[in-house]
């Protein structure tokens, strides 16, 4: 194992020390922050999270990835040069959001579903916000205009598709040539009650997990507010990068034009925040993924975002 640099360890540590003092000096305000993201993680995180943790655990382990393997064959190997199985990450991960398509990419990893290239190559496009997320909570909830939230499912989602297409070109030569499997080609185990058992502890494991980060950057965010920026713009975009959630909420509260909110969301939305990004991080302790191109693939697809969300602010009105 490669230890830290001496230099990162004292970076970390000093951070970490100043997070602690302006704990100290501003406890209610701390207090105050990681009671809203408790409330978050419990409200929101749990309720939309935990059905589809648990039941992606029960699928993966089970007869049914053999039938999602061979439905998905075709369209993910001729689209992706992945197998069968890369659509369930997909399609989950689209569906519930960050970062279940990380972790569903990690079970199949571990699961030797599929191998190191094609998951790497899986963590470019599947892992990411959930129609839900956008539409439900971005668009209706925080600026009461669900219209928006199409146009936000369209600049993120052709973004994050241009992205698979150009990683597709970084990792072509890595991935393995795509074999029709039958529906009986993996070996898998029959539901009972002790695997129920260890999908529900991995569900809980996960989601408590989760409520950790949010809680912690959701501290972090409120200790940042105190730096002095005197361009709001860009002050509240790099504040908003800490954690979706609550960053979605700084930008739409503030006082800017649509076109200029809708593109700076699309944006943060593809990125992920710092700390979807430590959840993915947490997601994938126990393989061999890589977490730093990882988030390199979120930078892409957040450029390419913001791109497509440009071009489609004409559209607004």
């Amino acid at each position: 194992m490669r230890r830290r640099p001496l230099s990162k360890n004292l970076v970390i540590n000093a951070m970490l020390m100043i997070l602690l003092i302006i704990i100290l000096i501003l406890p209610k305000t701390s207090m105050e922050a990681a009671k809203n993201g408790l409330l978050l993680w419990f409200n929101v995180i749990i309720p939309t999270l935990f059905p589809f943790i648990l039941l992606s655990n029960l699928i993966i382990n089970s007869s049914l990835i053999n039938y999602i393997n061979y439905i998905f064959t075709f369209i993910m190997s001729k689209l992706f040069n992945l197998p069968g199985v890369a659509g369930y990450a997909l399609i989950t991960g689209l569906l519930s959001g960050y970062p279940v398509g990380a972790k569903i990419t990690a079970d199949l990893l571990i699961k030797k579903s599929i191998n190191l290239n094609q998951a790497q190559y899986m963590l470019t496009f599947c892992n990411n916000a959930s129609p839900m997320f956008i539409i439900g909570f971005i668009a209706t909830g925080l600026l009461d205009n669900s219209r928006i939230g199409i146009f936000m499912l369209v600049a993120i989602y052709t973004a994050n598709l241009i992205t698979a297409f150009i990683f597709k070109m970084v990792y072509f030569k890595k991935l393995p040539p795509i074999k029709k499997e039958s529906i009986k080609s993996r070996n898998t185990k029959s539901i009972n009650f002790s695997l129920f058992d260890d999908c529900i502890m991995n569900a809980i494991t996960l989601i408590v997990k989760i409520g950790g980060y949010i809680i912690f950057f959701s501290i972090i965010l409120n200790c940042f507010y105190l730096i002095p920026i005197s361009n709001s713009i860009i002050k509240n975009f790099l504040l908003s990068l800490i954690e979706l959630s609550n960053g979605a909420k700084i930008l739409t509260s503030s006082n800017y034009s649509i076109q200029v909110m809708f593109v700076l969301l699309c944006t943060l939305v593809s990125f992920g925040s710092f700390s979807v990004h430590a959840q993915t991080a947490s997601v994938l302790t126990d393989t061999e993924l890589k977490v730093n191109k990882y988030v390199l693939s979120k930078i892409i697809n957040a450029v390419i975002t913001f791109i497509t969300a440009l071009l489609i602010t004409p559209l607004l009105g």
